[in-house]
């Protein structure tokens, strides 16, 4: 019996629209392609079309519904373009089934920023840009969960860093820690889940389904913007042989902050860069803040000073 055949003819019934359609018209002909057996066929052949339909509908579902876990706002603010709910269903097709599933969730998230940048019903540029950065600080979040475990799974996860400052931190050179990233949100992050998110998990999904945000919700949360740097990194709250739990502690800095994340390359130091600002007129003032802000990245195990 060919179960690889079975197995890939029964995926794309699943979650392959155009291929699901095939198999209404003319179930032996959108077979013909898969290494199958006559049994086997004559088995596939009595499926209902009916109930593969609504299969589908419910597998689609409750991935989506776990998918949202990663993606609140992003799922959110999807739901208020035009056929938004209907783009997130798509996107779990047939080729996103067969990445690996520590991979599907990154995977999924790659798709939904790339729609942004040309989904319908985005009233300006400048709203776009908004909307493209709660997308990347929702797949940086995912990106580097997913890098964690993965690193926990194979034994290399960085020993636990601590919160004390090397005395010379302000000459030492600076680099990103691993399972970082970062993104410029349009407010608060838990300003935009208070007012995107009624709910949470797979709730929220749900909810959605049955009240989409509304585009002048939408253009309200986005018309007020205080832009503002987020900083996340991925750390393993709980340890397992088989599905590691990751979380991320997060941190918020002054949007010009993010100015100076080219330069934190592992050569340049805190000391350098302020001396750099100071020559190019910037005020103590300024230049307290971002001591400040380095010293916060430091702390939180976002930076690593060589």
């Amino acid at each position: 019996m060919s179960f690889a055949a079975q197995e890939q003819a029964l995926l794309d019934l699943l979650f392959d629209r155009e291929r699901r359609a095939a198999f209404r018209q003319d179930a032996v002909a959108a077979l013909a392609p898969y290494e199958l057996e006559e049994s086997e066929r004559a088995d596939f052949a009595t499926i209902r079309i009916d109930a593969l339909e609504l299969d589908a509908m419910l597998r689609t579902g409750l991935i989506l519904a776990q998918f949202c876990r990663s993606y609140p706002l992003s799922f959110s603010l999807v739901s208020s373009l035009p056929g938004g709910l209907d783009l997130l269903r798509r996107f779990v097709d047939a080729a996103l089934m067969r990445t690996p599933p520590p991979e599907r969730v990154s995977a999924f998230g790659i798709r939904l920023r790339d729609a942004l940048q040309q989904a319908s019903g985005v009233d300006s540029p400048r709203e776009r840009t908004l909307l493209l950065g709660i997308a990347e600080a929702e797949l940086g979040m995912a990106w580097t969960a997913q890098q964690a475990r993965a690193a926990a799974l194979a034994g290399t996860l960085p020993a636990a860093d601590t919160a004390v400052l090397p005395a010379d931190w302000l000459q030492r050179p600076l680099r990103l820690a691993p399972f970082t990233s970062a993104a410029i949100l349009p407010r608060p992050y838990q300003d935009l889940k208070d007012a995107l998110c009624p709910c949470t998990g797979a709730e929220l999904w749900r909810r959605l389904g049955r009240e989409p945000l509304t585009p002048a919700a939408r253009r309200q949360v986005l018309a007020q913007a205080d832009l503002r740097l987020l900083m996340m990194r991925a750390v393993i709250s709980r340890p397992a042989s088989c599905e590691p739990v990751a979380e991320h502690v997060t941190l918020e800095l002054g949007e010009g902050f993010a100015r100076l994340l080219p330069h934190i390359d592992g050569r340049a130091s805190v000391t350098a860069l302020l001396a750099s600002l100071r020559a190019a007129g910037a005020e103590d003032a300024l230049l307290a803040g971002v001591t400040s802000g380095f010293r916060q990245l430091l702390q939180q195990g976002m930076l690593v000073a060589g």
